[in-house]
């Protein structure tokens, strides 16, 4: 029984071995996307001159002949969000910290009224393209756009709230 018990497990490291490589350069892509972003946010002081941070990983991202298709355009704008995501959590954990008891309470409500204006946003695409292949990329850019002035919201609310 021990020889099939090993068979199994070594069969199980095998097969998780490719998927555990993939998360981590995941998380190394991750990293390196959120980089690119902090680093662009950083020369920029208004909130007009960080919009142009938006784009700065989904731009070169489809560039590559991997961005060019449908899917890779998608992955693109999923790489740029997630890393716009992250900021977004980070600016609205801080704003957080910083607001009393009913300004915390304010800011939670909004950022529920917000994710569903996101979501009720990028719907768009699937009821003007149907079927089409156009909707995904579409829809995906929208939330990373939505994302991402979010984030730029949130990071001049916690800005404020810090220099008072």
């Amino acid at each position: 029984m021990r020889p099939l018990r090993a068979i199994l497990t070594l069969s199980a490291w095998a097969l998780a071995a490719p998927a555990l490589a993939q998360e981590a350069d995941q998380a190394a892509l991750s990293a390196k996307d959120r980089a690119t972003i902090e680093t662009c946010l950083a020369g920029q002081q208004t909130l007009h001159n960080r919009r142009a941070c938006i784009g700065r990983v989904s731009g070169p991202c489809q560039d590559t002949p991997d961005g060019s298709s449908t899917m890779g355009m998608m992955a693109c704008f999923d790489r740029e969000n997630t890393a716009w995501d992250a900021l977004l959590n980070r600016a609205y954990r801080e704003a957080m910290s910083a607001f009393d008891e009913g300004g915390k309470a304010y800011l939670k409500g909004v950022q529920h009224t917000w994710l569903k204006f996101r979501a009720q946003a990028c719907d768009w695409p699937g009821r003007v393209y149907p079927g089409g292949t156009i909707g995904g990329p579409l829809s995906g850019e929208c939330s990373m756009e939505q994302t991402a002035l979010r984030a730029l919201d949130l990071m001049e609310i916690r800005d404020a709230l810090e220099s008072r």
